[in-house]
């Protein structure tokens, strides 16, 4: 079986499943596998050894790291090189299984190995597939997740090559991954690095800069608005925009004796991606508090959605990325 993945016909594939992490570049991996359960709370609480997945070692190659299977087994066939090697995880505050990224013509090692010591990260990591070639796909571009029970339930599974029997559940998982991987190879990053990566201790110090120039920014922004007062007026309200008064949300539309205080977000892509300042945030209790998520803000069809905050804690989850000091005590 020959097979079409974003434009790479392989023949030998396999998916693997390891903890959740944002960079794979030394950070905390999250999830529920028996390691990272055992160990938290202890020193290396949140390190597991795939927290180094898509750095590349000083020889160049990337080493991966899958947690056991069965008897401890790690993946291995007969024919140990050429494989495609997908590799999930699972948020772990959301249901689904997303793709984090690829190696192509890796080598199944079938055992795990440590770095060499004095190596970042030989200490606390193994590994049991190693590429020159790997995909990473960023965290926000991480959006559709997806769900199979076969993969809920196992670590890997060989899907094509030399010995694999096909069944049912492998040709499922198969063509769903086919049909990402065409659609991800746009967004992943080849053979990431330190050079062609954002840097999760300095970039985020401006979150707004992965939504684009301040320029690009105030662009969706307005259109973001256009649409939102748009939707209101076809539904007879009427606007006073406040955003300039700070009073944590942009508009009041009025209609009769309903008031509604919405807060305008937008984005120039399909994904619902927002910041909120702790003015803002601090509003949503209001009953009268609306959000108008519009994505897709710059086409000619943009789409809007409207969350009360019951709606919205459902629907995100926000989390501090950045937190600002202020000395209050002479040293």
């Amino acid at each position: 079986m020959v097979l079409d993945f974003g434009g790479i016909c392989v023949k030998k594939i396999l998916w693997v499943k390891f903890g959740w992490s944002e960079y794979y570049r030394g950070g905390l991996v999250d999830g529920n596998f028996g390691w990272l359960n055992e160990n938290r709370g202890r020193k290396n609480e949140g390190r597991g050894h795939e927290a180094y997945n898509f750095m590349p070692a000083p020889d160049g190659d990337y080493r991966c790291y899958v947690p056991p299977q069965a008897k401890r087994y790690a993946p291995r066939n007969d024919d140990s090189t050429g494989w495609t090697v997908i590799c999930l995880a699972k948020h772990p505050k959301y249901k689904g299984i997303h793709i984090v990224g690829w190696y192509e013509d890796a080598n199944l090692l079938g055992t795990w190995q440590h770095p060499p010591e004095g190596e970042l990260g030989a200490a606390d990591v193994s590994y049991c597939v190693v590429s020159s070639s790997a995909f990473f796909v960023p965290p926000e571009k991480r959006t559709r997740p997806f769900s199979d029970k076969s993969v809920r339930q196992g670590k890997y599974s060989f899907l094509a090559g030399p010995g694999v029997k096909k069944d049912d559940g492998k040709r499922r998982v198969l063509r769903i991954l086919e049909a990402r991987l065409k659609t991800l190879r746009g967004d992943a990053i080849h053979n990431p690095s330190d050079e062609n990566l954002p840097s999760p201790e300095t970039d985020i110090a401006d979150p707004l800069t992965i939504l684009g120039t301040a320029e690009h920014r105030r662009e969706v922004e307005l259109a973001a608005e256009r649409a939102v007062v748009a939707f209101y007026r076809r539904k007879g309200f009427s606007k006073l925009r406040v955003a300039n008064q700070n009073c944590g949300y942009d508009y009041v539309f009025e209609k009769g004796r309903t008031a509604l205080h919405v807060e305008v977000k937008g984005t120039s892509t399909a994904q619902e991606r927002l910041f909120m300042t702790k003015n803002e945030n601090g509003y949503r209790s209001d009953p009268r508090w609306r959000l108008g998520m519009v994505t897709d803000a710059l086409s000619e069809k943009p789409r809007l959605r409207i969350y009360d905050n019951r709606g919205f804690e459902k629907a995100f989850d926000l989390e501090p990325l950045v937190f600002v000091g202020h000395r209050v005590v002479e040293p």
